[in-house]
């Protein structure tokens, strides 16, 4: 097998456990509030991702960009090896939280394995830490903030309104869409990150470089995979053990992550979904007074963990694959 095959299986690897872990974001609300079973919600939230991971191809360039060596000083030779490790380090610790039914940040995950594996080859200097403050860790750290704030005041200004009445024969409906634009705006968002990184890996191999629409092709059909075989453990998590929900309070969670999520996608800031979804859950139960804290204490344990571990895990690979180079 050629090295441009195995990059392309790195990446479909790293899209798959992406789809797994991933998919729960968008759809946890259906199966929450009683709206659909997992079976169902999966289902559509699995097509949604798919077209939104197929869109981002034409208006998420930015993101493209930054994760195809825009965390990287400007004229940095990049290297085989460390474009390998940094695949193998994200996908191996979203595969090991997924397993454990931890809802992690894929983004988080591909950050820390760019962050650990780039110093090591490139130096502290080959890494732009400036642009990872404002265009990365900024946004990461803000947007589950501003999630659990915008869900728990439309929940405060919702509340008896007809509009949004759980009585509403439309807020069925509705609640579907949202969620379907929650799934949308993660594949817009998540697909572009991992397209930028082979992109770069690619690019090494002379002649063997594939087209961006194939790599494309190629991480939506790993997200799909994922979702649909391996999607339940962690939307089993979201859906059942933070907090009980109805239909409107899922609705409004949904909405205020489809917004902020597309938002990201299209300029290019890497949000992510898992923490703007589990935030405004989180919002959720704090207005019922009702969260269970032994689950969100796990869920902020594996946040905290994320990046240290697949850098971590970046920096072993790195390691073996130098020794047996």
């Amino acid at each position: 097998m050629t090295t441009a095959w195995i990059l392309a299986l790195l990446g479909a690897a790293l899209a798959y456990v992406n789809g797994a872990n991933d998919v729960s974001k968008g759809i946890a609300t259906l199966v929450g509030s009683g709206v659909a079973d997992e079976r169902r919600a999966i289902a559509w939230g699995t097509v949604c991702t798919a077209l939104g991971a197929v869109c981002g191809a034409t208006f998420a360039s930015a993101m493209v960009s930054t994760f195809g060596g825009g965390m990287l000083v400007a004229g940095t030779a990049q290297t085989l090896p460390a474009a390998i490790a940094t695949l193998v380090g994200a996908a191996s610790w979203v595969l090991l939280a997924t397993r454990t039914g931890l809802p992690v940040s894929t983004t988080h995950a591909i950050v820390g394995a760019i962050v650990g594996v780039g110093a090591a080859a490139y130096g502290i200097d080959g890494v732009r830490w400036s642009a990872l403050g404002t265009k990365v860790f900024l946004p990461l750290l803000l947007t589950p903030l501003v999630s659990l704030s915008l869900v728990v005041g439309l929940l405060k200004f919702t509340r008896g309104r007809a509009v949004l009445s759980e009585t509403n024969r439309t807020l069925n409906a509705l609640h579907w869409l949202t969620a379907g634009a929650t799934s949308f705006a993660r594949g817009a968002n998540d697909g572009p990150k991992i397209v930028g990184l082979m992109l770069a890996a690619s690019a090494l191999q002379r002649g063997h470089a594939f087209a961006r629409s194939t790599l494309f092709a190629v991480v939506t059909l790993g997200m799909v995979a994922g979702s649909v075989i391996a999607g339940r453990r962690v939307t089993n998590v979201l859906s059942r053990n933070v907090t009980p929900m109805d239909h409107r309070e899922g609705f409004l969670t949904n909405l205020v992550t489809a917004v902020l999520v597309i938002l990201g996608a299209r300029y290019g800031l890497p949000m992510s979904t898992t923490h703007v979804s589990a935030g405004g859950i989180i919002g959720v139960g704090l207005q019922r007074d009702s969260l269970d804290r032994v689950t969100l204490r796990s869920i902020a344990l594996a946040w905290v963990v994320t990046l240290p571990a697949a850098a971590g895990l970046g920096l072993i690979a790195y390691g073996l694959i130098r020794a047996l180079s």
